[in-house]
């Protein structure tokens, strides 16, 4: 049977539509797209977010941060993301930053693929744990829009659709996992563990510190660490997917650069401008307007 040539087309560029949307929902370390192939189980238990806390207070992030990026395949800029702290506010009586990630994909890749997504996580400012999260997407002809509960007195993950999961103690989101992260010394050779939760998954995230580096961007040039994520599940990234990221050496850990190699070709989401509040004014020489 002969395929209709748009039909074609249309199957030639999904592989790279897909890891496109993929970094384009630009939830540092892809675990919107990988969690969705199903993750491991990373156990559950009740607990309360006291014992959570973390041991020292977070310095690296606060509210009015904000990041751009332009998000490349290859030389061609696909789209642009911007991640930001836009809040704090009152979740089930706790205060709790409102992290954002927004994505979108620019007229030339929207032909193939659209992406107009918004992911929102409600972190707790003294526990540094997912309170809420929601995500309204659309890419492609695929929409989805939901919010979790993160219930830590009890265990539990409630789902707007009714839907209910055990929770891990400790438990993150796909947002606010790296946000903790940044919080959390990082030391070459050694690695962090995360325990998740995701599309009705629990799962150990284990970001590996492997060396340093130094990176020019178009919003300045960075003595950075480069640390890769990795799930402990198959999914889209797997193999020839391995996603690697570059943090600023220092308490703020900036994202600067992500890189993530496909069959064929590279996806790379590059910092473009950003306000860090929390650096008192180290990096403003960094912004561009």
């Amino acid at each position: 049977m002969r395929v209709p040539r748009n039909r074609r087309n249309e199957d030639r560029s999904r592989p790279v539509s897909v890891v496109l949307a993929a970094m384009l929902i630009f939830l540092p370390f892809l675990l919107a797209s990988v969690a969705a192939t199903g993750g491991a189980d990373a156990g559950a238990q009740a607990d309360t977010a006291a014992s959570c806390r973390p041991p020292a207070p977070n310095k690296a992030f606060a509210e009015g941060e904000w990041f751009q990026f332009s998000v490349q395949y290859g030389a061609i800029k696909a789209g642009e993301a911007l991640m930001q702290v836009e809040a704090v506010e009152n979740v089930t009586g706790r205060p709790c930053y409102r992290l954002v990630s927004k994505a979108e994909s620019n007229s030339f890749f929207s032909f193939f693929f659209k992406v107009r997504d918004r992911v929102e996580s409600q972190m707790d400012v003294e526990d540094l744990v997912s309170r809420r999260f929601t995500k309204n997407t659309l890419e492609g002809k695929h929409r989805d829009n939901f919010t979790i509960d993160f219930d830590h007195a009890t265990g539990r993950a409630r789902y707007s659709s009714g839907a209910d999961f055990e929770l891990p103690a400790c438990s993150q989101d796909i947002l606010s996992a790296f946000y903790y992260v940044r919080t959390v010394d990082l030391e070459v050779g050694r690695s962090v563990q995360v325990p998740c939760h995701a599309d009705k998954k629990n799962y150990s995230l284990e970001v590996k510190v492997h060396r340093r580096e130094r990176v020019k961007t178009p919003a300045g040039e960075f003595n950075c660490l480069v640390i890769e994520p990795v799930l402990k599940t198959s999914g889209l990234f797997r193999q020839k997917g391995r996603l690697t990221i570059w943090l600023t050496d220092d308490e703020y850990k900036i994202p600067v650069l992500m890189k993530s190699k496909i069959v064929v070709g590279s996806i790379a989401a590059i910092l473009t401008d950003m306000h860090v509040p929390t650096a008192g004014g180290k990096y403003a020489r960094a912004q561009k307007k």
